[in-house]
């Protein structure tokens, strides 16, 4: 593995990482069928993507999966996001206060998942591309 591929796994590895603790605190699996679900995915993003990315076989199934959870993760919190400002669960209105609204949205955590989109993109990239020759000053 070269070291470029290494810091793209770790770094999506440590996306993987910070969604599972952050759906299992926020959502215990065992407290409904939707927190069960929420935890899942994410656990299938640390377990199953991390090992499919280990392997140029299976790069391509990594890329899918990855893709998939985060657009799945995108509409969700997307969606959480509109239900919650119409219902009036965020507090704050994103006319009046935008930037407050912002912050108390899922903006951000929408933000970490597109992040982590990227770099399972860069990473199935670097995995696919011929190796380059190196060069001698």
């Amino acid at each position: 593995m070269n070291t470029q591929r290494v810091q793209l796994w770790i770094a999506l590895v440590g996306f993987a990482i910070g969604a599972f603790i952050l759906h299992d605190r926020i959502h215990p699996p065992l407290a409904n069928l939707t927190n069960f679900w929420a935890t899942l995915f994410a656990s299938a993003d640390l377990v199953l993507v991390s090992i499919l990315f280990l392997f140029r076989k299976t790069a391509l199934w990594a890329l899918l999966l990855n893709s998939f959870l985060a657009y799945l993760g995108i509409i969700m919190m997307t969606d959480l996001t509109i239900v919650s400002t119409l219902e009036g669960w965020i507090k704050v209105s994103p006319r009046e206060q935008p930037l407050a609204w912002l912050m108390e949205s899922m903006f951000p955590d929408i933000a970490i998942l597109v992040g982590d989109l990227m770099v399972g993109m860069a990473l199935y990239r670097v995995i696919v591309s011929p190796p380059q020759k190196q060069t001698t000053s």
